[in-house]
């Protein structure tokens, strides 16, 4: 009987050391998109990425010709790896894009100099105009 209340005495220790009122981490922050889906696209499933400094986000739209855009802040990789290097854009933020892409797949990947760079819209069914246009509607590059 002593060897079981030693026992629960023990757990009760460890466990109130465990959850005590210690300082906790500060929360990390999530990273903001912005972006406004262009007309008569349709939200997909959004997926947050938990890093050790911050939350990365995607988003993705469709539309009903089943043309896609995907949004990325603050996950780190080769966004648009393998596809070939197709120039720049004046982004509307101030800063510049690198655009790569063909055909009917395109990318613009930035930095904005902060825990959530990189940041990148890639864009599958669309020619390089119509995706230059919806970056217009969607407030990543000016309106031209």
């Amino acid at each position: 009987m002593r060897r079981g209340i030693l026992g629960l005495a023990t757990v009760a220790l460890v466990a109130a050391s465990c959850g005590g009122t210690g300082a906790q981490p500060p929360p990390v922050p999530t990273c903001e998109i912005r972006f406004a889906a262009p007309p008569g696209f349709a939200p997909l499933p959004s997926f947050e990425e938990p890093y050790r400094d911050h939350v990365g986000l995607r988003l993705g739209f469709r539309d009903a010709a089943r043309r896609e855009l995907h949004v990325f802040s603050g996950i780190p990789g080769e966004i648009g790896e393998g596809l070939p290097a197709a120039g720049e854009l004046d982004l509307s933020n101030g800063r510049t894009g690198v655009v790569l892409g063909q055909n009917t797949v395109w990318v613009v990947r930035w930095d904005e100099g902060d825990v959530c760079d990189p940041r990148a819209v890639l864009a599958n069914g669309f020619r390089r105009k119509a995706f230059e246009q919806s970056l217009a509607q969607a407030g990543i590059v000016p309106d031209t």
